[in-house]
């Protein structure tokens, strides 16, 4: 095996150990963090860009997402475009975007008149 052939193996082992280290990081740190505990995100590194993908309820959660992803050391950039908003369960009411953020309620009932 050549001195070379060798160093660029010996390099590309340790770029594969460190992203794996630092996905582990952001994966504690998001299942660590009180805003992001119960939240699925998947999280891959590559060359210290961390992706992160999966569904969260509202903007706030992804902004906090990527910001504690931002927060590990080692990172050095974050792509959440696979990071979708937005999710709606059978049952439940669609949110807006931002909904735990406002406080305005609108009931759902409508006044009506009877005419006898």
């Amino acid at each position: 095996m050549k001195i070379q052939s060798f160093q660029h193996y010996s390099h590309d082992l340790g770029m594969a150990v460190h992203d794996t280290w630092i996905t582990t990081k952001v994966k504690s740190a998001l299942a660590f963090s009180e805003p992001t505990r119960s939240l699925h995100i998947n999280v891959k590194t590559h060359a210290g860009t961390v992706t992160l993908s999966g569904r969260v309820n509202t903007h706030k959660q992804c902004e906090q997402a990527i910001s504690r992803a931002h927060s590990v050391h080692g990172v050095t950039d974050v792509d959440a475009s696979d990071l979708q908003t937005h999710m709606f369960t059978p049952g439940s009411l669609p949110e807006a975007p931002n909904a735990e953020e406002t406080t305005e309620y609108r009931s759902g009932t409508s006044e009506k008149t009877d005419d006898k």
